[in-house]
């Protein structure tokens, strides 16, 4: 015989603790995916350099898919804790107690 999981006011507090930490990080994301979007890229661009042995490497960039990555993982974890709250709420009134 097994015990029915505590379903009291603790419960519902740590669901509603992670929710919230969830949807907050996600915002964290894309706050930093919009602010790496929004600092200027250093780069130049040349025609032709004939006695140039070096090549430039411009300093402070990103990846490409860095700023896709955050963006992407703060939509998606906002769109999970949303989700989740929707759900909770629909639940059937007969399953109240």
């Amino acid at each position: 015989m097994t015990a029915n999981p505590p379903s009291g006011p603790r419960r519902v507090l740590g669901v509603r603790v992670a929710v919230s930490l969830l949807a907050v990080l996600g915002l964290v994301l894309l706050g930093a995916a919009a602010w790496f979007a929004s600092r200027p890229t250093p780069g130049g661009w040349f025609a032709y350099a004939p006695l140039s042995d070096t090549t430039y490497v411009p300093g402070g960039t990103f990846a490409p898919g860095t700023l896709v990555l955050l963006s992407g993982a703060g939509a998606l974890l906002i769109g999970g804790a949303v989700g989740f709250v929707v759900g909770r709420r629909s639940r059937p009134a007969a399953d109240e107690r």
